[in-house]
């Protein structure tokens, strides 16, 4: 009789962009940078990540402004020297995108994947990993996902990582759980 070895979790890391100020006229909504309360609440959650040694092997950062700020500061506040790949796709395509991320191969090769992002797709991303588990679902997204907010949750990776069953919720830290 053979065993398979486990195949080892993917650990994701889903961050919400901090709070961005508002378009000046004639400013595209993408453009729009993190205002100081942002920037606060970003320089909370990388202290969070940091105590609870929450590192990224890879990063996927939209080319969003206020998301290329976020993750800026993510990166100089931490012992962190992932792979980044910037992404214009992230900005306005369906949470499939994000999910197809989870599920790739550079994902399945990594240990942790972080996706810095935009809602309602990050909101519906863990949604989607979630819906196996209702609790936990509930427990998770029950107010909604914040700016600056931290989903993590273990996936089986590979192409079936969002498969019933196969995600273990772990937290969702706002910048006020900081």
């Amino acid at each position: 009789m053979t065993i398979e070895p486990a195949q080892p979790s993917l650990r994701v890391f889903l961050v919400r962009h901090g709070h961005a100020a508002w378009a000046q006229p004639g400013m595209r909504d993408f453009d729009r940078p993190l205002d100081q309360r942002g920037r606060e609440e970003v320089e909370r959650l990388a202290t969070t990540m940091s105590v609870n040694g929450f590192v990224p092997d890879l990063v996927h950062c939209s080319t969003a402004r206020r998301c290329i700020e976020t993750l800026d500061i993510l990166l100089s506040r931490m012992a962190m020297n992932p792979l980044i790949e910037r992404s214009d796709t992230l900005y306005s395509n369906s949470h499939q995108v994000y999910l197809d991320l989870i599920g790739s191969d550079p994902a399945s090769k990594a240990s942790s994947i972080m996706i810095v992002g935009h809602n309602p797709m990050l909101e519906d991303t863990a949604i989607t990993l979630l819906q196996h588990d209702p609790t936990a679902l509930e427990e998770a997204l029950g107010t909604g996902f914040p700016t600056a907010g931290l989903f993590v949750a273990d996936c089986t990776p590979g192409k079936d990582s969002t498969a019933p069953g196969q995600t273990s919720f772990i937290a969702l830290l706002s910048p006020i759980d900081a």
